[in-house]
């Protein structure tokens, strides 16, 4: 996410020294907000009730259904046509890097071209993009909690459960949260870590154009009945925590 900007009013009111450490380690700044927003979404959004008021229009009560499940635009392109176009847009990244790298430098060692590869911002975000999102993946597929559809208020047979809540004896578990389908629109953010030292004004546009895709990609889920918002908003910090990791590890690592 963005780095600490000094130009921003909230600096007229923070004590001067806070400011100054923020201006010193933007790092310090991100760790907060990560902290802040995890904080939010653990003890504050469980208590507004978004996530039922915002899916109940999708909800046909009549018929006990999400009656745009299999709603062309919303199964064919806004879930199967982003998710593909997300692994061509990683792809891509991919043979970017190897050509700028290996291609074009095949006179170099084997080692050299390696090292070079390793420090190419394309290739940082396809693996800022597989990495971020496969770690949702792997929450998603371990997770108790299940999607809209699948609850018993929404016609499925699983219950509701809060997030800490343990999983009731006899209960499949739902494997529906955080939104596996979003994480693929926020990885794109990957490309604002890679870039924001090199061509920052790209890096703003793919964190912009990141959130924008994952939360548009996550709101059709919900139409469908496939994730509630908090899914989605979980999915964002996930993504966003393990860029934020990788990228922090990268810096540090450069630096020793």
């Amino acid at each position: 996410m963005p780095h600490f900007n000094q130009n921003l009013g909230i600096k007229y009111f923070m004590p001067k020294k806070l400011i100054r450490c923020f201006e010193k380690d933007s790092y310090l700044f991100e760790c907060s907000a990560l902290l802040l927003s995890a904080c939010f979404l653990v003890y504050i959004y469980p208590t507004t009730g978004l996530d039922k008021i915002l899916i109940a229009p999708f909800f046909d009560v009549s018929v006990h259904r999400f009656p745009l499940k299999h709603q062309v635009f919303l199964e064919e392109f806004m879930h199967l046509g982003l998710k593909y176009c997300m692994v061509a847009i990683a792809m891509t990244s991919l043979v970017m890097a190897l050509r700028a790298n290996v291609y074009l430098h095949f006179e170099e060692s084997l080692f050299s071209r390696l090292k070079n590869l390793v420090a190419n911002p394309y290739f940082l975000a396809f693996i800022g993009m597989v990495i971020s999102s496969s770690v949702v993946s792997i929450l998603k597929n371990m997770s108790i909690h299940g999607c809209p559809k699948d609850l018993l208020e929404y016609g499925g047979n699983l219950p509701f459960l809060n997030l800490f809540e343990q999983l009731p004896g006899g209960v499949k578990a739902g494997h529906c949260f955080p939104g596996g389908h979003a994480s693929g629109g926020f990885a794109l953010m990957a490309f604002y870590y890679a870039f924001r030292d090199s061509k920052p004004k790209f890096a703003w546009v793919m964190l912009v154009i990141g959130l924008v895709l994952g939360f548009s990609m996550g709101w059709a889920q919900m139409m469908r009945g496939e994730h509630f918002l908090s899914h989605n908003l979980w999915s964002a910090w996930v993504v966003w925590f393990v860029l934020f990791v990788l990228f922090t590890a990268k810096k540090i690592i450069e630096k020793n």
